[in-house]
């Protein structure tokens, strides 16, 4: 991770490949985030607080990112999931 996302004029970032898949190790290790069937689920601070691990996780590894970032890129990846998901539906 020696390069940081790269900004654009409306504020959203790139990241590459090696960014998205960290992003995606560090959301699997917070159940709360993803994991309806967990009571920590419904806790918007530990929601929030997972959020700010991760967003830290990835500062800390050489990327330049904010929680609102995060929460976009992972907001995204569930759209482009569940997209795939429809497709093979048909």
């Amino acid at each position: 991770m020696s390069v940081p996302p790269s900004a654009t004029d409306q504020g959203n970032i790139h990241w590459s490949r090696e960014e998205t898949m960290v992003l995606i190790e560090l959301y699997r290790q917070h159940p709360c985030l993803w994991n309806v069937k967990v009571d920590m689920c419904r806790d918007r601070d530990k929601r929030t607080a997972a959020l700010r691990q991760i967003t830290e996780d990835m500062n800390r590894s050489g990327t330049t990112v904010t929680t609102s970032d995060v929460k976009r890129k992972i907001e995204s990846l569930r759209n482009q999931h569940r997209r795939e998901l429809r497709k093979m539906q048909k």
